[in-house]
């Protein structure tokens, strides 16, 4: 099924809260324009069929923005319920989640992942911080395909148990290099269940989402009827049409990537994190602290793909990207991009200042997050 991308502009819908202002300056009201055009750019350019955006300062919505159409067949717009795929944003849910059982006693973070999954128990050791720093050097080799699985979702230690298997299992020695890998988070998800318990949807939901009062974030099943939930779709060769996304078995992308959520409960997250809601401060700081290697260095200088030269100076804490701090500070960011859907969150600490921006389409150059960071930077250095 493929609908004309003109018919999704004419459908774009949106409400805005109030104007936006940094601390200590006088309101811009250019925001609101800035982030319209850069939304209404990706829509233009074919995208993807909706957006759901979401600024706040400190967990208080001052810019909520919506566009376009979450489902094409239905002429459903995009609103403030509606629920995407949010990917690898996933992943800082998960890293919390262990560092939430840290604080707790339950583990510590640089436990040998042998000391909690027997499937690992004849490898080289490597650390639940190496994991979740991605320098761990697990392959993605068992990684779950694209293509639906006709056995249905797996457990996270079932799927753990696929990568203790793989006949690669490092692409490196643990702890020398940085390669950003599902297969870490999916491992991380298995010990999750191990130390719990319980499924990982549960154990999340108990840690996290239930605490925190964050009642629209889950991790997807496509067996779930899950009311507002947005349908993901893939760009055509044909520069005006979409198709619906390839199915998959969400469930097995695990703690790497298969949760669901809204543009404000996103926002409001990074808030609850980094106001110490979920741990205390001495944990938030281990949560935010870059990876380092064996050797002392910090993870980023010796990145094991050529390809990630781009990343620079940007370095990966706990389940965040931590970029160098710029003249509006320090800044934590992540990204998610899975089968339909794409999506970003960040947040400018000194600000406290978030954006999250969900699109339900694959990721491609006109995706509109350039645009809305540089208008949210704009009004912050105003």
């Amino acid at each position: 099924m493929s609908l004309s991308r003109r018919a999704v502009l004419g459908a774009a819908v949106g409400t805005a809260g109030a104007a936006f202002s940094a601390p200590g300056h006088a309101q811009s009201p250019t925001l609101g324009a800035a982030v319209d055009a850069a939304e209404r750019a990706a829509l233009d350019a074919g995208a993807c069929p909706g957006i759901a955006v979401a600024i706040g300062r400190r967990g208080t919505p001052l810019f909520v923005q919506n566009y376009g159409l979450a489902n094409l067949e239905t002429g459903t717009p995009v609103d403030s319920r509606s629920i995407f795929r949010i990917a690898s944003l996933t992943k800082q849910f998960t890293a919390a989640a262990v560092v939430k059982l840290a604080s707790l006693g339950r583990l510590d973070l640089d436990d040998a992942v042998q000391n909690h999954l027997p499937a690992f128990a004849s490898t080289e050791r490597f650390s639940l911080r190496e994991l979740m720093t991605h320098t761990a050097g697990l392959s993605e080799q068992a990684s779950p395909s694209s293509a639906a699985d006709a056995e249905g979702p797996k457990s996270s230690i079932a799927l753990a148990q696929a990568i203790a298997a793989q006949p690669k299992l490092f692409d490196f020695p643990p702890g020398t290099a940085w390669l950003y890998s599902n297969a870490n988070y999916i491992t991380l998800g298995a010990v999750i269940e191990q130390v719990t318990g319980q499924p990982l949807a549960a154990a999340m939901e108990a840690l996290i989402f239930q605490p925190l009062g964050l009642e629209s974030l889950a991790f997807d099943t496509v067996s779930a009827v899950v009311p507002g939930r947005v349908n993901g779709y893939s760009p055509t060769e044909e520069a005006t049409r979409f198709i619906n996304a390839a199915h998959i078995e969400i469930a097995d992308a695990g703690a790497a990537g298969a949760m669901r959520g809204t543009a404000a409960d996103l926002m409001r997250w990074h808030h609850l994190l980094l106001s110490g809601a979920l741990f205390d401060q001495a944990h938030v700081r281990e949560l935010l602290t870059p990876g380092r290697l064996r050797d002392g260095r910090l993870s980023g200088a010796n990145r094991f793909s050529a390809q990630d030269a781009g990343y620079g100076d940007t370095q990966y804490a706990l389940g965040l990207l931590v970029p160098p701090p710029s003249e509006l500070g320090p800044m934590i960011q992540h990204y998610g991009y899975i089968d339909g859907f794409s999506a970003c969150l960040e947040t400018y600490m000194a600000h406290g200042v978030t954006m999250a921006v969900l699109c339900n389409g694959d990721v491609g150059p006109n995706m509109p997050f350039r645009g809305v960071r540089r208008a949210v930077m704009a009004a912050l250095s105003a």
